[in-house]
């Protein structure tokens, strides 16, 4: 019986252990739209070499614009940004990005941001005027 006890014990530790270990193999995405629709969170595996845009794009519809080599988010489930207006912004573990979600690669266990949020990054655009 007592054999049959620390056996018992000895697995309980592992499957804890294992179940720990396999947590934190997953990235979480979280997606804030701005007050426009309800904020949604989702969990994805994390795999080697995964970016933040493949992260968001296996748990939301994107559109998307190329610019060289980097690729801006203009659109997520059908809310678009409005240069100079609102944009779409994102940070890791609650600190700014480093780079454009196409090429900055996760870590396990992180967790990604997306805010609809003032765009800050391009110049106002002068909507009272047309020429």
């Amino acid at each position: 019986m007592k054999y049959v006890r620390s056996l018992l014990g000895i697995f309980t530790i592992f499957v804890l252990l294992q179940s720990a270990y396999c947590a934190n193999r997953n990235v979480t995405v979280e997606i804030d739209y701005g007050g426009l629709q309800q904020n949604r969170t989702g969990e994805i595996p994390w795999k080697q070499g995964i970016t933040a845009l493949e992260v968001l794009r296996s748990v939301a519809q994107l559109e998307t614009q190329e610019t060289g080599e980097f690729v801006l988010v203009t659109s997520i489930d059908g809310i678009r940004a409005e240069r100079g207006d609102m944009a779409w912004y994102y940070n890791i573990n609650s600190k700014r990005a480093p780079s454009f979600a196409n090429k900055c690669i996760l870590n396990e266990g992180d967790h990604v941001k997306w805010e609809y949020t003032k765009d800050v990054c391009s110049p106002e655009v002068d909507r009272g005027s047309h020429k």
